[in-house]
């Protein structure tokens, strides 16, 4: 019996592993022979266990992006996370995070500091620090934003798309489809997708690149600026931990 239950222990560990990881730096790497869409869970429940789908985004840190409400918010440090400034969600409406397992947490946007002139950006500050199984996201910089280069944009359905940067504006980037892919990999971004965030990819992290303000292929800040760095970071404290 005892034997058994130990041959048995290593199954059950892997069936109670989140997703693994991955070292990429392009999500090109990530997409199978088949095209398949990157739908990011198998069910989502605000409040309730909400498991990871076993797909080409799998090995991605989604954890630090709250889906409950369209309006997007996430997270940049433990205790904030950046909204569209058009786009804020309210204190009354819970920020639901859910971790690699799909796990939830529950926390709320108490206060918000829009960052005007800056961009489309409210920086807002949660009521308690969420624990270290939420990713908080470093920002991406310049010399990642190169034109063409592909990213991982999501927004309200829950999925991860595959786009690349046009370019850079001032403190603004704008996204592109990717000709060489499958358009299952696209999103043409709508209303309700504003401040859902893109990301860079660089050793298999997710580095944020903008939250939409604009759709079809999306654009936004810039968070690889540093005047808008600046910015977030001085909102930051002002805001309190």
């Amino acid at each position: 019996m005892k034997a058994a239950a130990l041959f048995l222990l290593p199954a059950f560990l892997v069936s109670c592993a989140g997703p693994a990881g991955t070292t990429a730096s392009s999500p090109l790497e990530l997409l199978p022979a088949e095209p398949e869409k990157g739908t990011l869970f198998k069910y989502y429940q605000p409040r309730g266990e909400s498991p990871r789908r076993n797909n080409w985004a799998a090995p991605l840190d989604f954890s630090g992006i709250s889906w409950n409400d369209m309006r997007c918010a996430t997270l940049i440090s433990p205790s904030h996370v950046v909204m569209a400034a058009h786009f804020i969600r309210d204190a009354r409406t819970p920020a639901m995070f859910h971790d690699r397992m799909g796990q939830p947490e529950e926390r709320f946007i108490v206060s918000h500091k829009v960052l005007t002139g800056i961009g489309d950006i409210a920086v807002g500050k949660l009521n308690m620090r969420l624990p270290s199984g939420y990713k908080a996201y470093r920002f991406a910089s310049v010399a990642d934003a190169t034109p063409g280069t592909p990213v991982i944009t999501t927004d309200q359905t829950l999925t991860a798309s595959v786009h690349q940067i046009r370019g850079v504006f001032g403190k603004g980037v704008a996204l592109d489809w990717v000709p060489s892919i499958d358009p299952i990999y696209r999103r043409h971004l709508i209303p309700g997708d504003s401040g859902h965030p893109t990301f860079v990819l660089k050793n298999g992290e997710l580095l944020l690149l903008e939250t939409h303000t604009t759709g079809g292929p999306g654009a936004g800040p810039f968070y690889g600026d540093p005047e808008v760095q600046q910015a977030i970071r001085a909102a930051m404290i002002e805001l309190g931990n």
